[in-house]
């Protein structure tokens, strides 16, 4: 076991590093690139994200039952075939379009040489192989989503069009679906898009070769993240009361539970439940309030960190941190949530 003065610091992607949603962006620029236009990507990028939430939390998925939250991952792959991306593109736009969040580069520089410093993200591999060769972090201290064989994956012409006239369609006709966010019940107006949707993916693709991208990719969902961070504690023999995890989305809910009263959890510019999840929260655009948590935490611990260092809300580098409580979550979710559009963009900032 490592002494109890030393801890891992464990830090999502997509949020808290860069300002990125690859997924979201790379699906855009294919579909400028293909013809479809950047308004069809995105609307169709939307769509399929938010019905990801309602197969993830409420397993509405038969044949694949460890599906979760973040899975919109391999949904969209067989489309990045159909739009004709290949591996080197991929890389190439996931590089081109890097947004840092500031003093990032900087702070993992310090944070790798005090402390244990591992990644994990839903985003796909060779995002984060683009973003750890521009801020020199070893990859092999990662966990991302894998995608093999993704240039042997077969398509017919006839399979091409189809899946480009479902993002048409999908993107100007379909709303987005409403549920019941407890019971993951359909609004009955939309019942009938979100089955023409779920058959779609799950039996007109998941039946063809394209169907293999389903099959065989695993996303880093909320399950996984937390699997994933169980799996480095093991490796790293570090205690889970030295542990802390930096995170933003519902992906990071189930780190954040397991890590309740005993690691510490940051959300940063978080949205959502996440957000009631964790134990402080930074609503700002530096990276460098992820270092003085950690300092802090390494040298006090848990308790002393949020009760006598963040137990009212503090005005640092541009921006506010906090422990969390019930009586300024309300407050702090708000303008976790404003901060989120309008330092990552009206449309990412809106995805979960």
């Amino acid at each position: 076991m490592k002494n109890n003065g030393e801890i891992l610091v464990v830090l999502d992607v997509e949020g808290p590093q860069v300002l990125n949603d690859i997924a979201f962006e790379t699906t855009v620029e294919l579909a400028k690139r293909c013809g479809l236009g950047e308004e069809i990507g995105r609307e169709f990028y939307k769509r399929i994200s938010n019905i990801d939430d309602i197969w993830g939390i409420f397993h509405k998925i038969p044949c694949d039952p460890s599906y979760s939250p973040g899975h919109t991952l391999k949904v969209i792959l067989p489309f990045f075939v159909a739009m004709a991306a290949t591996e080197k593109e991929l890389y190439q736009i996931a590089r081109e379009n890097l947004r840092i969040v500031p003093d990032i580069k900087e702070i993992l520089a310090v944070l790798q040489k005090k402390y244990e410093v591992w990644m994990i993200s839903t985003s796909y591999d060779w995002f984060i192989r683009a973003y750890c060769d521009y801020v020199d972090f070893p990859f092999d201290r990662t966990y991302c989503t894998r995608v093999k064989n993704y240039e042997q994956t077969l398509i017919t012409k006839e399979q091409h069009t189809l899946l480009l006239r479902f993002m048409e369609h999908t993107a100007t006709l379909a709303p987005i679906i409403e549920y019941d966010h407890k019971t993951g019940e359909i609004a009955p107006d939309h019942q009938k898009c979100y089955d023409t949707i779920t058959k779609f993916v799950w039996e007109t693709i998941y039946n063809t070769p394209l169907g293999n991208l389903l099959q065989t990719v695993h996303p880093i969902g909320q399950t996984q993240k937390t699997e994933a961070l169980k799996e480095i504690r093991r490796q790293t023999e570090f205690l889970k009361k030295n542990v802390m995890y930096v995170g933003d989305s519902i992906t990071d809910e189930g780190v954040m539970r397991w890590l309740k009263k005993v690691g510490l959890t940051m959300a940063f510019n978080g949205k959502g439940q996440v957000c009631d999840l964790s134990d402080l929260m930074f609503i700002g655009k530096s990276a460098t309030a992820i270092l003085q948590v950690a300092r802090n935490f390494a040298e006090h611990g848990r308790d002393i960190t949020l009760n006598c260092h963040y137990s009212a809300p503090q005005n640092i580098f541009g921006g506010v941190i906090a422990a969390v409580t019930k009586e300024n979550i309300k407050e702090l979710k708000t303008r976790s949530e404003r901060m989120r559009k309008e330092f990552r963009g009206e449309h990412i900032g809106a995805l979960t």
